[in-house]
């Protein structure tokens, strides 16, 4: 068997490697967190492969440096590699799930011929809604228009007028805003007494939506100074609106927020499309209303489409059309992301749900000899859909392609052909090749249960609607930790987002009624979002104790005589930089059709920093230093400064004392990254009362990690704390769960429904959880 030999590989921690990984086959790169995972199949393997790729093409005559050669001694038998990774960022509201995979692509040319026989030649451009000639005008083809929203602006409709009701019109009683609203009541003969519910609707409208801009002189105080000036009295819509909408007023927009929402556009109704475009059907639908389908309706719709109205000459051309669309739609289905539809956007979508979708995409390419290097394909996929993506991984080979992948689910690992380990640990302890096995790995789970505990008080929100939850009840207790299951798609997500907006605006947001919120003080969201997409952003940067350190420097001796004030220690402030790089060490170079890639600065050397500033030591070390050694290593040099010690024993704690404070945002896992804001929070002295809402936590984690992780949470638990966590690893759901809420076994309109809440072993135990008789062996 052909093998891929790497010779020498020692990028980052990886301690001087040899490994040979079999061509033409599924091999499982695993580990603790840190270990050397990523630089061995990211910073050598897929590095190597795109700099020969790279530096390789004819169109590079000069020779010119476009990439770093990874720390590597040889890298044989390299394929060109596809690196589907999590860490790929889409946030143009216009890509969607259509797009991407050419789908889209192919309904707008069904479209096109099928409504040509109607004596006018259609496009396939015609259909779509990036088409200035079709797209609504109001909307410019996003579907989506922001408004103010009335139920944001009063939570409470059964607050008096003078209680603050509409928040707009909130403050103290001799306040701007208060004399501001008194003002407008007397003009409109509103009794501010009144609570909203009794407010006729006339009254209403004119606190909310009067234009009439009457001047008047308004007398206020503001602390103890007393202030008077000529204001336009108006409605609190317009009021807003007139301040989001000052150009470069952004600023008002960030204050304004909370009252605003994304809804479908008055115009189009969410279709994107104008009203004559939506008149053209195929088969009784117009290519709005296909597209809303969920991919599995979709599938039965063109399985059974109707030739009728085809021109007999062009019936061969569709029936090609839709073989095309019906085997990209089979590579989607095999995924189990069949409850998506094709106009879902792509920043919509979890990492977990874009990862499968780019895989779908390329089980249906006809490209062989490819490297496809995969990370952590089983993310956000529950116990039950593991063999699915098995089998897509497998399907891959068994076309002449070659599959990397770095994975901690243990079924998925065991049907790999050959598996790496590498550890120990995480950091400069980690690196080496603890183990490489051809034979199929024995995995089991054992289920531990938790120590039941008898709560006294829950939190309780009810007949919940929101997306696909329709009429659901929900509870769960304070103090305890309780974990969200189900299967991708199934409502987790929604019912998280629905309690974190219940908690932050007090009162019931999508549902009927709330209770359980007075003993919440804070709410904590730890999500899997990146923290940082550009070389300006960094681990020291996200945690907010980089101005702490460049006073600590700025406070030295050394830097007083020479007069070096913190923001020379600044990675993004004139001065004390090396502006060859703006301090970031890595010069950008810009690829016509292809990501950009960094090299090092060869001005400063990847030093970051003028000689004067990284002449300033404190405790021993200098700025450059503290940056670029490990965390766990620097941490004892700022044992006397509370605030920066106690955030990074926290990120010891969780298992990340293997990073650098000066490494780049961008280049960390979604498990490292919601680890990192988790320890954020942390690092915030705790006083109780706080909600923590957690994303699939253990991500990116392995059972030695996770054993660490257990103990923070247990720890916030003895704190008086109340977590939430979304989840589906089923031994920590099982160790660490006080009570379960379950959404079951379905997706997309077939779920949004709790089939089983309750302790632990009970959930498990339920016949329809999701967690009922799951295969352990």
């Amino acid at each position: 068997m052909e093998k891929i030999i790497v010779r020498d590989a020692y990028e980052n921690n990886l301690k001087h490697i040899n490994l040979e990984i079999p061509l033409n086959a599924f091999t499982c790169v695993t580990g603790c967190s840190g270990c050397g995972k990523s630089s061995l199949v990211f910073d050598t393997l897929y590095a190597e492969s795109q700099r020969g790729f790279l530096e390789g093409m004819t169109g590079n005559i000069y020779g010119q440096k476009l990439m770093n050669k990874p720390k590597v001694g040889a890298v044989e038998n390299l394929r060109p590699a596809l690196n589907i990774s999590q860490n790929y960022y889409n946030v143009n509201p216009r890509s969607t799930i259509g797009t991407t995979t050419e789908i889209s692509y192919y309904l707008r040319s069904l479209f096109a011929i099928v409504n040509s026989a109607r004596g006018n030649e259609v496009s396939e451009s015609f259909f779509s809604s990036n088409n200035p000639k079709s797209f609504c005008p109001h909307c410019s083809g996003i579907g989506v228009e922001t408004i103010i929203s009335e139920d944001l602006l009063i939570p409470d409709k059964d607050k008096t007028l003078k209680e603050g009701a509409i928040l707009y019109y909130k403050g103290p009683e001799e306040g701007k805003e208060q004399k501001y609203l008194e003002a407008l009541c007397n003009e409109y003969s509103i009794d501010i007494n009144k609570k909203v519910s009794d407010l006729s609707k006339k009254e209403l409208y004119q606190l909310l939506y009067s234009d009439e801009k009457i001047k008047y002189k308004l007398s206020y105080k503001e602390g103890k100074r007393k202030k008077q000036h000529y204001v336009l009295l108006q409605g609190a819509i317009p009021a807003i609106m007139d301040r989001v909408t000052q150009v470069d007023n952004t600023m008002s927009t960030t204050v304004y927020s909370k009252y605003m929402e994304d809804v479908p556009c008055h115009v189009c109704g969410g279709s994107k499309l104008r009203s004559d475009i939506l008149e053209y059907k195929v088969n009784g639908l117009n290519y709005y209303e296909v597209e809303a389908m969920e991919i599995r309706e979709l599938q039965i719709w063109l399985l059974k489409f109707k030739y009728d109205k085809v021109e007999k000459n062009k019936r061969e051309l569709v029936s090609q059309l839709l073989e095309s669309v019906l085997n990209k739609l089979d590579a989607l289905m095999q995924l189990n992301i069949g409850y998506l539809s094709l106009n879902r956007t792509i920043p919509s979508l979890s990492g977990g749900e874009r990862q499968r979708i780019r895989i779908a995409t390329q089980l249906t390419c006809s490209l062989k000899g490819i490297v496809y290097i995969l990370d952590e394909p089983c993310k956000g996929l529950h116990h039950r859909d593991i063999t699915n993506i098995i089998k897509a991984t497998k399907n891959l080979v068994d076309k002449g392609n070659t599959v990397i992948s770095i994975e901690h689910n243990k079924r998925y690992i065991s049907a790999a052909d050959s598996i790496i380990e590498l550890g120990p640990e995480g950091g400069p302890k980690g690196g080496y090749v603890i183990d490489v096995d051809t034979k199929p790995l024995d995995y089991s789970y054992k289920l531990d249960y938790k120590e039941e505990t008898n709560y006294l008080q829950y939190c309780e929100l009810k007949s919940i609607n929101f997306r696909n939850i329709h009429d659901q009840d929900v509870m769960f207790p304070i103090g305890g930790i309780t974990c969200i299951t189900g299967v991708s798609g199934s409502g987790k997500s929604s019912l998280v987002s629905i309690i974190s907006n219940c908690f932050k605006r007090s009162s019931s947001v999508n549902c009927k009624s709330f209770s359980g919120g007075n003993s919440i003080r804070r709410v904590v969201v730890v999500n899997q979002a990146p923290i940082g997409k550009t070389p300006r952003s960094t681990v020291v940067s996200y945690l907010e104790i980089y101005d702490e350190i460049r006073r600590l420097f700025a406070n030295t001796d050394y830097a007083q005589s020479m007069k070096l004030s913190a923001s020379l220690f600044s990675m993004n402030v004139k001065g004390g930089r090396c502006e060859c790089c703006q301090g970031t060490g890595l010069q950008k170079i810009e690829l016509n059709y292809l990501p950009s890639s960094y090299i090092t600065c060869p001005e400063c050397e990847g030093r970051r920093f003028d000689d004067k500033i990284l002449e300033v030591q404190y405790n021993g070390k200098n700025i450059l230093e503290v940056l670029e050694t490990p965390i766990s290593e620097v941490i004892d040099i700022f044992k006397d400064n509370k605030k920066i010690y106690s955030v990074l024993l926290s990120m010891i704690e969780l298992g990340l004392g293997y990073l650098k404070l000066g490494q780049m945002s961008m280049n960390l896992s979604g498990g490292e990254a919601q680890r990192i804001k988790l320890a954020k929070a942390l690092g915030v002295a705790s006083r109780g009362s706080n909600l923590y809402i957690l994303d699939e936590p253990t991500s990116g984690l392995n059972s030695v990690d996770v054993e660490k992780f257990e103990k923070i949470l247990l720890s916030l638990q003895k704190n008086k704390e109340t977590i939430l966590i979304v989840e589906h690893n089923i031994e920590f759901i099982a160790r660490i769960s006080d009570y379960i809420i379950d959404f079951g076994v379905f997706g997309g309109n077939e779920g949004g429904k709790i089939v089983a809440q309750g302790k632990a072993k009970d959930v498990f135990n339920c016949k329809n959880s999701s967690l009922y008789s799951l295969e352990l062996k």
